[in-house]
């Protein structure tokens, strides 16, 4: 069939086989397409969606919102006492950064899940046979997640900038989570986990 126009052929209208070209994966996307999410581990099982992720990480960070104005209350108060800003801020920023990294890594290896994610019934589990993470698990996957904003409430000064960038690490997490087939987010990867729901 020639084109109206005069030009060359139309190409054939396309067999009952064709599919639509998928999102690249594994590297940047810039159509933002999320891929196809694979079925579940196991029966009554899926991948944990983005939106639910997000809820559960809200979650989390009120409660520990809660627990690090009441650091905060406590270190304001004893560093007008003695006189030590610096010391005490930075004596703060270590102790978020161990009260985060308890809660964390104590709800993913005794519970299978932080609160937040306890309240949606999702699991953080080992990704290769969804074992309970161990301890060294669970720490790496904490550092990739919080590490950067860790840092940044530990070190004065120059702190608020690490935390800003650091939030724009959280970004780059959750555009990894939605490219990913199993909702593996970089962290996930790195520390070779995947969250789950059940259904």
């Amino acid at each position: 069939m020639t084109d109206p126009a005069g030009g060359a052929p139309t190409p054939p209208p396309p067999s009952g086989n064709w599919q639509a070209p998928q999102p690249p994966q594994g590297g940047f996307n810039p159509n933002f397409q999320q891929p196809a999410v694979e079925p579940g581990p196991a029966p009554g099982i899926v991948y944990a969606d983005l939106v639910n992720r997000i809820i559960a990480a809200v979650i989390d960070g009120v409660i520990i919102g809660v627990l690090f104005w009441i650091i905060a209350i406590i270190g304001g108060v004893i560093s007008i006492a003695i006189g030590m800003g610096l010391l005490i801020g930075l004596l703060f920023g270590l102790v978020w950064a161990a009260v985060t990294a308890v809660y964390f890594v104590y709800g993913w290896t005794k519970m299978r899940a932080s609160f937040g994610q306890k309240f949606l019934n999702l699991e953080t589990v080992n990704a290769t046979d969804g074992a309970t993470l161990t301890q060294n698990q669970a720490i790496r996957r904490w550092a990739f997640l919080w590490g950067p904003i860790a840092i940044g409430y530990a070190i004065p000064i120059i702190g608020i900038l690490i935390v800003m960038l650091g939030g724009l690490y959280q970004l780059y997490l959750l555009y990894t989570i939605s490219q990913s087939p199993k909702r593996q987010g970089f962290h996930d990867l790195q520390a070779g986990t995947v969250v789950i729901k059940h259904g």
